[in-house]
């Protein structure tokens, strides 16, 4: 199990109160994305569709393990071009 720090942007930061979070024994982008919702419907509705980036790297399966001290970036999706 990992530490984990956590930047959250834009819908994502709104959803969950704050930009910054800092999560110890999350395993997995699935581990990160409950440990974040808890029992918040409408968190988890924003992060279901969030885009994650562990140390910079897109990663697209919840499956994705996380290394111990890694940063994780979570994007929603954006509007525009």
């Amino acid at each position: 199990m990992s530490r984990v720090s956590v930047r959250l942007f834009a819908g994502a930061a709104e959803a969950f109160g704050g930009t910054e979070a800092e999560l110890d024994g999350v395993a997995t982008l699935a581990d990160l994305s409950d440990a974040l919702a808890g029992d918040d419907a409408r968190l988890r509705e924003v992060l279901d569709q969030c885009s994650f980036f562990v140390d910079g790297e897109h990663q697209r399966e919840l499956d994705t393990a996380l290394p111990d001290s890694c940063k994780v970036d979570v994007l929603p999706p954006f509007a525009g071009g």
